[in-house]
């Protein structure tokens, strides 16, 4: 695979693989071969970001999330400061991935009709207040339909990564950030996978009703798990077989097309080839 842009930080994925050459197993989802390479070749598209945005990915989200990262890979409970920080990052992973570029391309026609339907309105009150003007903006009007149609089809670049940085959804980050968090272990063996979407939550529910959750991989060995419970305590707690096969039909679910783990063990390849699963809420 050639380097590009890397979609998963590869600090990220670090938590998943078990060798000192940082050596990972990828599964690929649709057609069912996997590989065994390094990570610094997984999860990269070339020309994915601007220059600008993957810098700002690397210093300003991921920086400052790796030190929380490496906390909760080391068994030690995070403060109100790592859960902000965390917060962000993930809201990001939700939005850098492929999905989330594959998303606004299908969301673009309606988001330009809503567009267009709006600058018709406007343009008719022009033209109702300043008649005269009529030919002139009638031209513009047609301008601006061809442009977008255009934008329907093939939505610039630019609006998904402007749409990155946390700050463009606060009440997201804000709902993430609010949530409690526990985090489910499990240390007999590398058991959790993780994908090219790693953020779970469920789509028709979204994040801030009272039964919302989210899952979202940390390591081979540990999950974050987020609820509005306030029954539940913010530690670690261990996970049984089913609570990981639930996890892992998450993170299968979710992915667009890859998923990784640190082992090529026997259960993997049947079970992404399940294909979908009836997804349960963790009670």
């Amino acid at each position: 695979m050639c380097m590009g842009h890397h979609y998963l930080p590869q600090y990220y994925l670090k938590g998943f693989s078990k060798t000192v050459d940082n050596m990972l197993w990828a599964y690929d989802k649709g057609t069912g071969g996997k590989i065994n390479t390094q990570i610094k070749s997984l999860a990269n598209i070339t020309d994915f970001y601007s220059q600008e945005t993957e810098q700002y990915l690397a210093n300003d989200i991921e920086g400052p999330a790796n030190a929380v990262l490496d906390k909760i890979r080391s068994r030690n409970l995070i403060n109100d400061d790592d859960k902000i920080i965390f917060a962000k990052y993930m809201a990001v992973m939700w939005k850098r991935v492929p999905r989330a570029k594959d998303d606004l391309k299908k969301m673009a026609p309606r988001l330009a009709d809503g567009i267009a339907e709006k600058l018709n309105a406007d343009l008719d009150q022009i033209i109702a207040k300043e008649p005269q003007k009529a030919e002139f903006i009638e031209k513009r009007r047609k301008e601006i339909d061809d442009i977008l149609s255009i934008y329907a089809v093939n939505p610039p670049k630019d609006i998904w990564l402007e749409n990155i940085p946390p700050e463009r959804t606060p009440r997201i980050v804000e709902a993430i950030k609010a949530m409690t968090w526990s985090f489910w272990e499990f240390n007999q063996n590398p058991v959790f996978l993780t994908c090219d979407n790693p953020l779970f939550y469920f789509t028709g529910m979204g994040v801030g009703k009272p039964d919302s959750e989210i899952s979202f991989p940390i390591s081979s060995h540990i999950v974050l798990w987020a609820t509005w419970r306030v029954d539940l305590p913010a530690k670690f707690i261990k996970a049984s077989t089913q609570i990981v096969k639930e996890l892992n039909r998450r993170t299968v679910d979710n992915a667009s097309k890859y998923i990784y783990h640190s082992r090529d063990e026997n259960w993997i390849e049947p079970f992404i080839k399940k294909g979908r699963w009836k997804l349960n809420r963790i009670v």
